[in-house]
C-alpha cells in the first residue's frame, strides 16, 4: 500500500518522510552493509539531531545546504535532514579541492555538511569560501538534543534540492526542485513500479545525482520501503548484497547493468536473489543487454526516461502483464509529453520531433540563467532536447539528443542508431559513437567499442558487419577498439566529451608501405589530401578526407593499378592498408609483377 497523500493534494516531501518514520517506527529503513539494518525510529532520531546541529549554529530555513560525503550512510542522512526546511545541494565527493571551489561558490550554501571521512579538498574549499561546516558521524543515531523541537517544516513550494546539469557543451546550469517537485516524482516512481511498504531497493548509483537521489532512495523511502545502500557500484558487493539482503528491485544506468552481465555470465553459478524488478534509466539500454539481464534474472527489465529538470522519471514501461514495448521508454507517468516540431507545432504520431514535457516534477526554472530559461521553458512546456516519437498508443521512443546529432558533411545521423547496431554484432559488450570535428565535413563520426570476453574483434571486421545493417553514410569511417567506455561520475556517458576522452587512440604511428601497390594507395592518398606523407594506417578521413576528395582518390588509383576503384571502396576500406588489400584482390599476378617492376624502376638511383 502506497503511503502517499492524494496526488490532486500539494505534498511536501521532507513533512511526508517524517510521516513515514513515525508510522511503524520498528519497521527496518536503510540497511548499511557496514552497520546493519537501521530501523525508522533510529533514523528519525539521526534526522532530528542532524536538524538540531543545524538550527543551532544558526543557518536561515531555506538556505542551502551543500552535503559532500562518500559514505552513502553519512550522505544520505544529512539529505534526508535537509529537506526538512533547507535546501540540499549534494555534490561528488571525488571532486578534486578546484572543482569543490567552482560548485561551492556556484552554489552559495550556508553550510557545508559533511559526511566523517570527507576528504581533505572538500575541507580546504569549505575553508577557502568562509562557509561554516558540521560533520555527520554515527553519533547522530543515538543523540539528540534534549527537549527539541522540529521547527516548522517549509511551504510545498519552497526550494527543497538543487543540482548541476552534468554541463556537457558548456557551463552545467544549476536546476532547482521543490518540495512538490519531489513528492510528485517520488509517487510517479511508485506508481509506475508498484513500489509498497514491502520493497526493498538496493541502491548502487551515486547519491549526488537524479537518478539515485529520487528512484533508488527517496521514492523507495515514501512508499514505505526500505533501501540497502551498497555504495560505489563493485560487482563482487553488488552481488554479496542481492543475495544477503534480498532486495526486490534495483535502478542504475546502462554502464553499471553491462558491467553487471559481464561478471555475472563469467561466474560459474547464478546468484541467488527476491529481484521482482529491474529498472534502467539515463540513457538508452541495448536490447541485447535487456535479453542477457531478463534471462539471468528471470525478472522483467524496465526502461524508463527521465532528467534532472523532471526530478527524474518522465516515462516508463509498464509492468508485466501490461505491455511492454521493447526499444520505447514507454508511457508518460505524471507528465504531459507532447511532440513538437522546431516551430512549436505538435506532430503526428510515429513522426519525429522534439520531446517536451510539463507536469508537477517540472522544475519551474534553472537558477539565475535567463538565456537558458528562455530557449528551454516556451508556451508552458519544458523542451527537453530530446528528440523522440511517439506511437498511437501513447509510447514514447527517444531517438537522439538534438545537440548529439552528428552533421557529417550534412548528412544528420543519430548516434543512438549507429550504438543500436553496434551492439548488434557478437562480441560486442559496450560501444558508443560520436562525432569527431573535421576540417572539411565540420564533423565526421567515429565509434569505440568494447569486445566481450574472449572476443577477438578487429575495427575493420565490425565496419564490414555494419555496411550490412547500415547505410554506407552511417558507418562510423573509424572504430577503435578500447578496454572501457568513459563515463561521468554519475555512470552516465557524456557523448559530447567522448572524442577528447579517446582522441589518444584515433592517433597511429607511421608505418610505412612494404609493396608496390601500397606505396602507391600510400603516396596518392597524400597527394589528394595535399600532406607531405601518409602511413598505412593513416585513416582517410581522420586526415581530412571527404567523399569529393575520395571520388579524385578512385579515380587516380583506377588509372594508375590498372583495376577499377570505385568510390565506395574509398568509404569502405580509409585506410590505405586496406584499401590496399582490396586493390590487391583485383590484380592479377601479371598485374603485380608489372607494378613492382614499374615501382622499382622509379626508384632505381639514375
Amino acid at each position: 500500500m502506497l503511503t502517499f497523500v492524494a496526488e490532486s493534494v500539494m505534498a511536501h516531501f521532507g513533512a511526508d518522510l517524517f510521516a513515514v518514520f513515525e508510522e511503524h517506527p520498528g519497521k527496518t529503513a536503510l540497511v548499511c552493509p557496514e552497520k546493519g539494518a537501521l530501523s525508522r525510529a533510529t533514523c528519525g532520531t539521526a534526522l532530528k539531531s542532524v536538524i538540531s546541529r543545524i538550527v543551532a549554529l544558526d543557518i536561515a530555513p531555506g538556505a542551502r545546504i551543500a552535503i559532500i560525503s562518500s559514505d552513502p550512510l553519512h550522505a544520505t542522512i544529512g539529505l534526508l535532514a535537509s529537506f526538512h526546511n533547507h535546501v540540499a545541494a549534494p555534490l561528488n565527493p571525488e571532486y578534486t579541492t578546484e572543482e569543490f571551489l567552482f560548485y561551492l561558490r556556484d552554489l552559495k550554501p550556508g553550510l557545508v555538511l559533511l559526511g566523517e571521512g570527507a576528504s581533505a579538498g572538500a575541507r580546504a574549499a569549505a575553508e577557502q569560501c568562509g562557509i561554516p561546516n558540521l560533520t555527520i558521524t554515527d553519533d547522530v543515531f543515538t543523540t539528540t538534543e534534549s527537549g527539541f523541537t522540529l521547527p516548522q517544516p517549509s511551504q510545498p513550494s519552497s526550494p527543497a534540492l538543487v543540482l548541476h546539469t552534468s554541463g556537457t557543451t558548456a557551463r552545467p546550469k544549476l536546476v532547482e526542485l521543490t518540495q512538490a517537485n519531489l513528492a510528485a516524482s517520488c509517487l510517479n516512481i511508485a506508481q509506475s513500479l508498484k513500489l509498497t511498504e514491502n520493497d526493498v531497493s538496493l541502491c548502487a548509483m551515486p547519491l549526488f545525482h537524479v537518478h539515485g537521489l529520487m528512484a533508488n532512495l527517496c521514492a523507495a523511502l515514501l512508499a514505505g520501503g526500505s533501501v540497502v545502500l551498497a555504495g560505489k557500484f563493485q560487482p563482487e558487493q553488488f552481488v554479496d548484497c542481492l543475495e544477503k539482503y534480498s532486495p526486490s528491485w534495483y535502478s542504475a544506468v546502462p554502464t553499471i547493468h553491462i558491467a553487471l552481465i559481464d561478471y555475472l555470465e563469467a561466474r560459474e553459478a547464478p546468484p541467488q536473489h527476491n529481484l521482482r524488478l529491474i529498472r534502467s534509466s539515463s540513457a538508452p539500454l541495448p536490447p541485447s543487454v535487456i535479453t542477457r539481464l531478463e534471462k539471468h534474472f528471470s525478472a522483467p527489465v524496465i526502461e524508463a526516461y527521465g532528467m534532472t529538470e523532471a526530478a527524474h522519471q518522465i516515462a516508463s514501461n509498464p509492468l508485466p502483464p501490461e505491455r511492454r514495448k521493447p526499444g520505447t521508454v514507454g508511457l508518460a507517468t505524471g507528465s504531459d509529453i507532447r511532440i513538437l516540431d522546431d516551430a512549436g507545432a505538435p506532430l503526428s504520431p510515429e513522426i519525429e520531433g522534439n520531446v517536451v514535457i510539463c507536469g508537477g516534477a517540472v522544475t519551474e526554472g534553472y537558477v539565475e540563467n535567463p538565456e537558458a530559461n528562455s530557449e528551454a521553458f516556451r508556451e508552458g512546456f519544458f523542451w527537453t532536447g530530446d528528440l523522440g516519437r511517439m506511437d498511437g498508443d501513447g509510447y514514447l521512443t527517444l531517438t537522439g539528443r538534438s545537440k548529439e546529432i552528428v552533421n557529417r558533411g550534412g548528412h544528420k545521423i543519430s548516434p543512438r542508431e549507429i550504438d543500436e547496431a553496434l551492439f548488434d554484432i557478437q562480441g560486442v559488450s559496450d560501444a558508443i559513437a560520436f562525432a569527431q570535428p573535421h576540417q572539411t565535413l565540420g564533423e565526421d563520426l567515429v565509434a569505440a567499442v568494447v569486445p566481450a570476453t574472449g572476443a577477438d574483434l578487429k575495427p575493420e571486421d565490425i565496419r564490414s558487419m555494419l555496411f550490412e545493417r547500415l547505410a554506407d553514410y552511417k558507418v562510423p569511417s573509424q572504430i577503435v577498439v578500447v578496454e572501457r567506455i568513459p563515463v561521468g561520475a554519475t555512470g552516465k556517458r557524456q557523448r559530447l566529451q567522448t572524442y577528447d576522452a579517446l582522441k589518444r587512440h584515433f592517433t597511429t604511428s607511421f608505418r610505412a608501405p612494404g609493396n608496390a601497390v601500397e606505396l602507391i594507395v600510400c603516396e596518392f592518398t597524400a597527394e589528394v589530401l595535399g600532406l607531405e606523407q601518409v602511413g598505412l594506417d593513416d585513416n582517410f578521413f581522420n586526415c581530412g578526407g571527404n567523399s569529393i576528395l575520395g571520388l579524385s582518390l578512385a579515380v587516380s588509383l583506377s588509372e594508375l593499378l590498372g583495376c577499377h576503384i570505385p568510390p565506395t571502396a574509398v568509404f569502405r576500406h580509409p585506410t590505405p592498408a586496406a584499401l590496399a588489400s582490396f586493390a590487391h584482390e583485383l590484380l592479377s599476378a601479371d598485374d603485380l609483377d608489372r607494378l613492382e617492376t614499374a615501382v622499382d624502376a622509379l626508384a632505381a638511383p639514375i
